[in-house]
């Protein structure tokens, strides 16, 4: 019962900003052209802020894991590749392709992950939690804007690609984070106040957005690909890595955090991205619904088989 109350207690408020999102463009108060433009704000402000304060804010060096952030990285890159050049063979719109790698490899860690720690092992493994996140976003940041740029066309424009990889914002706060950290570079607290205000702002804005992009009508168009991304995100690759991690001998902390940076639903920001790098968006916004939607019953689930394993 714990479980199924933590679930909805996380999922819900993420459906209620989306659906007011929804509602304010059913009624015509946000327009297709106010969401692009206020996307463009939550992707070069918002978001960049909240990755740069969870990284700035956490003791790299006290709380790094080696093993356990290879893990993490390695198992991003491997299912990166098998996705990359097994997708093109099985997916025929080849703009399709870079969505569905990024909805596999991005994860919601810090808003639906955070919370399903503390409740499994408590606040004290945030930090590990945090460094894992931190070196998982440059990779998976990395390859979603790779995958995005690579499918976007019928010719692939290696410049544009580093370009994108180069200024990319999210990359950017995360690398800025981790160097002003290690070098103990302190910010002014009236400006780091600043910096948390905005945030603050980057998930609801983010959520609102979402929904207010969500267009039901067109769930029937992508189907297929909602179904086994969903599948594969939620049950295929988090079973994959407990089942690994316990056969590698990783501590049960360890294994639980694995699961959650593995087995939360596609992150909020993947429509941002896919939508300001022109991919197909409304595709990005399908996945993170229903990725989101079924989490809630995937993580009581694998909660059950993590206790049945006397892992938690």
């Amino acid at each position: 019962m714990e479980m199924i109350v933590l679930g909805l207690s996380v999922v819900l408020p993420l459906f209620v900003v989306m659906s007011i999102g929804y509602l304010s463009r059913i009624v015509k108060l946000i327009d297709d052209s106010g969401v692009g433009v206020v996307n463009r704000l939550v992707f070069w402000v918002f978001l960049p802020a909240i990755l740069f304060v969870s990284v700035y804010e956490t003791n790299l060096q006290e709380a790094f894991n080696f093993p356990l952030v290879l893990f993490s990285t390695l198992g991003t890159t491997v299912v990166f590749l098998i996705s990359f050049f097994l997708l093109p063979k099985l997916q025929k719109k080849r703009d399709r392709c870079g969505v569905i790698i990024q909805g596999l490899i991005r994860g919601n860690e810090v808003y639906f992950g955070f919370p399903i720690v503390v409740s499994l092992i408590g606040s004290q493994y945030l930090g590990l939690m945090s460094i894992v996140v931190a070196f998982a976003v440059l990779f998976y940041n990395g390859y979603s804007i790779f995958a995005l740029e690579y499918f976007k066309g019928d010719t692939v424009d290696k410049r544009e690609i580093s370009k994108n990889l180069i200024t990319n914002p999210f990359i950017l706060a995360t690398i800025a984070a981790v160097i002003m950290n290690l070098l103990g570079l302190a910010i002014p607290a009236v400006l780091m106040q600043g910096i948390h205000s905005l945030a603050g702002v980057a998930t609801p804005l983010a959520l609102f957005l979402l929904g207010a992009s969500f267009n039901f009508t067109s769930t029937r168009g992508y189907l297929k690909e909602v179904v086994w991304t969903t599948i594969f995100r939620l049950i295929i690759i988090p079973g994959i890595v407990i089942a690994l991690s316990i056969l590698l001998g990783f501590s049960s902390t360890d294994t639980v955090i694995l699961f959650v940076t593995f087995g939360v639903p596609t992150a909020v920001a993947s429509y941002s991205m896919a939508r300001q790098l022109n991919a197909d968006y409304e595709l990005a916004s399908q996945i993170v619904v229903y990725t989101s939607s079924f989490a809630i019953l995937t993580v009581f689930l694998w909660t059950i088989v993590l206790q049945l394993l006397q892992v938690i």
